[in-house]
Parts: structure tokens; sequence; C-alpha cells
């Protein structure tokens, strides 16, 4: 752990107080090692190897520590937010979050919780493909990458696993329900704002999770889309005096968004906006209304995005914050596309499909793991890159035009320095 840059040393052992046994925090400081510098499928061997010399105990301590071992996951995770929001972020800027779920492909009939899911890769429009996996909620925080601008990236703050089925002792009515994506999305947006109650929070995600609106904490606000053929309502009016039965909840019925938005030009406007890396010019056009199937208690702002040159479709996005700009609620949907890169980050480069885990609790360890090492390993490169410590490859010879730093440069940056001390450090030569 010597050859470790300082700055990941110390982020490492700020999670020691969530394990209070002394060989669990050993156990959890060399997977974390091996998990970082392993080239290979993450297996739990595959994972001991890469930790070299750190890798003590037997291979079946280190299996415990998922399986067996007594220790919080959601202890981990505060931990972590925690360090984030004090290091990363401002201190009055509203924190953005993210949220969406992904399948982790995982072969086997006896894995807890896997099942049957639609696999959003090979799917198309005609045609629908499923895969056997893990399906995973996933809520990121949105920060922006240092000394680049309009560049966020996603750091996973929470996960929880959404089994196919949940069995219960209970039979027939009065059993327990299986919980949907919503709802283990709306536990941890609140989950979240519960840990700092005095900031602010913007989550953003598709439509799948737009009815989270109607359960956000006073704190939080929601960015997402509209479906085309949403039942809109006006505003409801207030009563006169002295009428009697109950206020009505929402006024009379709009035209849906499809057949909502102006047919001319003339009521748009014409805006240039830096969507996801290019300049795209769009027309916009929002109005006031109530949504009431998805927000019923507060007016939503409804944004109609138009592409002038006629190559896209007309695009309907809603916020529940009515002070927002239209223009500020399209940027910010654009910047959920971070998460999807995340998914792929960790699928790809950080082993997120390949553990072999079987049993309940280190299925629901074992991913959460991953994603908080890629978290952990972002936020090391926030802090390190400004003061210029973070070592970062050249550009390719090929690549000359490279400005960005990849997941992958924060990556070898990390390795590339553990591996110069280390041998460095055995070298006899003066």
């Amino acid at each position: 752990m010597d050859c470790l840059p300082e700055l990941f040393s110390i982020l490492l052992l700020e999670f020691a107080p969530a394990f209070g046994y002394a060989p669990s925090l050993h156990s959890f400081l060399t997977l974390a090692l091996g998990w970082i510098l392993c080239p290979a499928a993450r297996t739990t061997t595959g994972v001991l190897r890469a930790a070299g010399g750190e890798a003590v105990k037997s291979h079946d301590a280190y299996q415990n520590f998922f399986s067996k071992a007594k220790w919080d996951m959601d202890a981990l995770w505060k931990i972590l937010f925690s360090l984030i929001v004090t290091l990363a972020l401002k201190n009055d800027a509203t924190i953005l979050l993210a949220g969406d779920d992904t399948v982790c492909k995982h072969w086997g009939p006896k894995i807890w919780g896997a099942g049957s899911y639609r696999d959003a890769v090979r799917s198309s429009k005609k045609h629908v493909a499923y895969c056997w996996g893990l399906n995973w909620v996933v809520l990121c925080v949105l920060a922006p990458m240092p000394l680049m601008r309009d560049r966020y990236i996603a750091l996973p703050i929470l996960a929880r696993l959404n089994p196919k089925e949940e069995k219960s002792k209970k039979k027939g009515r009065g059993s327990k329900k299986k919980k949907t994506t919503v709802t283990l999305m709306t536990e941890m947006v609140r989950l979240v704002a519960e840990w700092f109650p005095e900031r602010h929070f913007l989550f953003c995600g598709d439509g799948a999770y737009a009815s989270v609106a109607k359960h956000l904490p006073e704190n939080t606000k929601l960015v997402s889309r509209t479906r085309k053929d949403a039942a809109l309502y006006d505003l409801p009016q207030q009563p006169k005096p002295g009428t009697r039965g109950r206020p009505r909840k929402k006024g009379n019925r709009l035209p849906c968004p499809e057949k909502l938005a102006p047919a001319q030009n003339k009521k748009w406007t014409p805006v240039t906006l830096m969507l996801y890396g290019k300049k795209e010019k769009r027309l916009l056009y929002c109005i006031h209304a109530l949504w009431y199937e998805v927000c019923p208690n507060a007016p939503v702002t409804i944004v109609f995005v138009r592409d002038p040159s006629g190559k896209r479709q007309d695009e309907y996005f809603f916020t529940t914050d009515i002070h927002m700009l239209d223009s500020e609620a399209v940027l910010t949907y654009s910047l959920r596309w971070s998460i999807e890169v995340l998914f792929r980050e960790c699928k790809q480069y950080f082993g997120m499909n390949d553990p072999q885990c079987r049993t309940k609790l280190a299925v629901i360890r074992t991913t959460p793991f991953c994603l908080l090492m890629n978290a952990l390993l972002k936020l090391w490169f926030l802090l390190e890159k400004p003061n210029g410590h973070a070592p970062t490859p050249e550009p390719a010879p090929w690549y000359p035009h490279k400005t960005s730093f990849s997941f992958q440069d924060m990556l070898f940056a990390l390795r590339r320095f553990y591996w110069e001390n280390l041998f460095i450090g055995r070298s006899t030569s003066d």
C-alpha cells in the first residue's frame, strides 16, 4: 500500500470507521488495491493475484469479506458521498444527481436475484432481446471535470439490486410485494437528501423515472422526459367564497404535448446549446401545466425542443423547478449521459460483469464494491489533476487533438504511479 499515491491512501483510510474489526479493514484495502491493478477478470483469485504481496491471508478469508463479514455497504456509500460533497463540489452549488438502471449479465440458475431482462444493447425498436443477469439501480453525482468546460463525470454514490423475484414466508394477502426500479430510485434519492438536508439537489433521470417527482423531498427538484401523449391540465382555479364541495385538484384538460406544440416557428425561441459535446441549434417553447399522474401536487414546466433542420423528431422535457430556464432544463438533461458512460466504463474496463458470486450477501455487495472503487478513483483524479500531481499518459501520435481525460486515463495514471514506485523501490541501482 506504500506505493500508492498519498492522497489515494488517505481516501481509502477514510472508510476505516465502517469496519469495526481490523481484519475486515485489511481485506478491504487489499481487495481495493487488487481490483484497481487487476488487468484480467475481477474474480477473487484474479484480484488477489494482482494485489501480490499485500494478499497475506487465505483465499477463503477474502471470499468471506463479501459473503459473511459484518459490515454495511450503506455506511461506505455515506462516507464516499461526504468526501465528494466536501472535497469536489462547491459549498453553495446545487448537487446534480443522475440515476438509471443497468443489467449485469451473469449466467447460472442458482444466482440469487438473477432473472431475464431486456438487453438494451442488443434491442432495437423492432426487435427486443433478453439476457440473464442482475438488474442494478444506480444513483450518481455529476461532478465537473477540472480544467475542462462543460464536461461532467458520474461518480456512483448508491446502488440497489432489483431482484427478479423476492420470496417471502407470507403467502396470499399481505405478502411482501416486489419493489420496482422507480421505488428503489426514490428511496435512494430520499436517503441522499437526508444525509445533507441543508443542501439542494437536482435529480435527472430518463422518462422511466419521471414518476419519482411525486415522492421528492423538499430540497430536491427533478428534470426528466415527458410522454408525447401525456395528460396535461390547467392549474385549478381558486374556489369562490361560499362554494360548496371539495376544491378541484386540477383544471381543464389540455391537448397532449404532441398536439400542443405550436406549428409556427414564430412562437419558438432559437438557441444554440452545447449538447453531448457539440454545438446544436434548437427551437424551444415552454408552458406551465399540471401533469397530474406524475406530479399531482405542484405545477411543472414543460419544455418543447425542436430541431430547425427537421432531422430529429420533437422532444419533450419537464422540470419540477418552475423557475428554471428552458435552456437550462435541456442542458441538465443532456448531462445525464454521463451515467451511461459510467456503465460502459465499469463493464468493459473495471470488471462489473466478472464476479462469480451466487449467495445473496455476496451478490448485493460485490457490484457496489466495483462502483465504489470507480467513484474513488475518479475522486482521486479530480483532486490531484488541478495541482498537476496526477500523471496522465501523453497523447498518441494518431490522436494529437485529444484534450479530455477518459476513465482509462485515470486508471492507467494510478497504475503507473504504483508500478513505478514498486519497481524503483526494489531497484538496487544508485
